[in-house]
This record gives C-alpha cells, sequence and structure tokens, in this order.
C-alpha cells in the first residue's frame, strides 16, 4: 500500500488537506487579528485557542490515519477524510449563528475579493471540503484494499 499511496494523487490531496487543517489553525489565528487581538475577550480567546488546537488535533488524526500502514485500510481511508472535513464542516456552519461574521468585519484590509464575493472563511471551507471529497474518490478509486 506504500507505494499506492505515495503515486496516488487522492492521496496526495488528503495529506495535504489535514496538513492544512492541523497547520490552518497556528497560521492564520495565532496573530494580532484573533489570539493576540486587544479587543477580544479572554473568553473570545479561549474559544479560538479551543479551534486551533481541535484544528491541529482532526488534522493530525487524519495525518496518522492516511499514513498508517496496518490495519483497516479502508476504514482508515474513510476517517482520514471525515476528521478534517468536521473542521472545514464546523467552520462553514459557524455563519449560521446570530452575529457570527467572516474575517472582513473587522480586517476588512486582509480579506481578498473575487468581484463581489469575500475569499473568507466561508468559500475557503467549501474549497477543502471539495479538495477532501475529491482527493478521497481518486484515493478510493485507485486503492488496491
Amino acid at each position: 500500500m506504500k507505494e499506492t499511496r505515495k503515486h496516488n494523487t487522492g492521496y496526495r490531496l488528503l495529506f495535504g488537506a489535514a496538513a492544512f487543517t492541523g497547520a490552518g489553525g497556528f497560521l492564520f489565528d495565532y496573530n494580532k487579528t484573533h489570539l493576540f487581538n486587544p479587543r477580544w475577550t479572554p473568553h473570545a480567546k479561549f474559544h479560538d485557542a479551543m479551534t486551533i488546537l481541535l484544528g491541529s488535533m482532526l488534522g493530525g488524526a487524519g495525518l496518522y490515519l492516511l499514513q498508517k500502514k496496518s490495519g483497516d485500510q479502508k476504514t482508515q481511508l474513510k476517517w482520514g477524510t471525515m476528521l478534517p472535513a468536521f473542521f472545514w464542516t464546523a467552520q462553514a456552519g459557524s455563519f449560521a449563528f446570530p452575529g457570527a461574521k467572516g474575517l472582513e468585519s473587522e480586517f476588512s484590509d486582509k480579506v481578498p475579493q473575487l468581484g463581489p464575493l469575500r475569499l473568507n472563511e466561508a468559500p475557503m471551507s467549501i474549497f477543502m471540503l471539495s479538495v477532501l471529497a475529491l482527493g478521497y474518490t481518486l484515493a478510493k478509486k485507485k486503492a488496491k484494499f
């Protein structure tokens, strides 16, 4: 299975998505716009720290399962994909809560815009979920379980 994964585009996409899920919180939230924002209350910082750690754990668990050589490969592929997907689904779903807004609500200069579309956390979540879905589909198609 090692060679199959190494040369499988689907697994490469899944590894990249899981790694990004694990590191993303530190890359995008461990800064003055989030965790070190003086306007944020200690409780808001607590929730941000929790989100950073949750993303790290879900991404890390996904990486672990995707590279595991023994055990049920089919189940490991499924859960190695789903765990990072939980994070991105939660991030996308957060916009449905009252008063929840993207980064542009406080730092509009830091959020790129493509026409009328703000490239905030919502399109990023949809993109990452699409990468995970594509990666899973390709990996499952080529895997030899």
